[in-house]
């Protein structure tokens, strides 16, 4: 994957996102105590996805707001 702009990897869990904020929505806990990555199924109960280049994203631009 090509890490350009705000994209970025997760150190942890391997998985690739679009933006620093949908990298910080993955991760849950207090840091310096319990910080650790939501497993995949929680991620998309938060409403996150992966985009056609295979980020992951925080949510998916509704329809009516699509150019």
């Amino acid at each position: 994957m090509n890490l350009t702009g705000d994209r970025n990897q997760c150190p942890s869990c391997g998985q690739y996102f679009n933006s620093t904020f949908a990298f910080e929505k993955h991760r849950a806990g207090e840091h310096g105590r319990n910080r650790c990555c939501l497993p995949v199924a929680e991620m998309q109960k938060k409403g996150m996805s992966k985009n056609a280049a295979g980020f992951w994203i925080t949510s998916v631009m509704p329809e009516t707001a699509r150019p």
